[in-house]
């Protein structure tokens, strides 16, 4: 009876191990996935540019350390500005391509590439549109993360424990808009969302500063 029980057994594992071999084992390979964030927000305050772009950086402080951050001087536009991704084919042939978006015409600008457990190659660019009724702020955010493979589990608990890089990144997007919303009392809208984001989220964070009431 235990030596059939055993048999048995041996003839399960045999027949798993096989299964992992073929295209139906195929989700214990590892593989690097390809995560891209954007997030379009409209900013309605009376805010000068200044004020409002001191409060992005403060936002985007809270959680990344290193960010390169730019105040040029623009022109006020009739219809909100928009970023521009970068065309591949642009590229001169053996020259690596920039996958970052351009912020032509923002007032405030911030790119980063932070370090983040469980993701590599992150990139970060946020910018600041100024028009004749308030503001428009660009986001984008793109890295890589293993999937699958035997890690998997590990790889999901530990994401639980200390965090993921899709969190980070929707915390850093959030609070670059909670800074500004509570800083200049601005009416805050989401125009455009990628993946897609539910509730109003950028409304948490806490009130108005005693700073910035009348």
């Amino acid at each position: 009876m235990k030596s059939s029980l055993l048999s048995c057994f041996a003839l399960l594992l045999m027949t798993v191990l096989a299964g992992c071999s073929t295209d139906s084992g195929s989700r214990f390979a590892s593989r690097d996935t390809t995560v891209e964030y954007y997030r379009v927000f409209d900013i309605k305050t009376d805010a000068p540019a200044p004020a409002v772009a001191r409060a992005a950086t403060d936002g985007i402080g809270r959680n990344v350390k290193e960010a390169a951050i730019a105040t040029p001087a623009v022109e006020v536009t009739d219809l909100p500005g928009h970023f521009r991704m970068a065309d591949p084919a642009s590229a001169a042939p053996g020259t690596a391509v920039d996958k970052s978006p351009s912020c032509e015409g923002a007032a405030w600008t911030a790119k980063a590439a932070p370090h983040v457990r469980g993701g590599d190659n992150m990139n970060m660019v946020a910018c600041l549109f100024p028009y004749k009724n308030g503001y428009h702020l660009d986001m984008y955010a793109v890295f890589t993360k293993p999937d699958g493979g035997w890690l998997s589990w590990p790889r999901r608990v530990g994401g639980m424990m200390f965090g993921t890089p899709e969190k980070f990144t929707e915390n850093t997007m959030l609070d670059i808009v909670r800074a500004i919303r509570t800083t200049t009392r601005a009416q805050v809208s989401l125009v455009e969302a990628k993946p897609n984001l539910p509730g109003t989220p950028w409304m948490e964070g806490g009130e108005v500063p005693l700073a910035a009431r009348p």
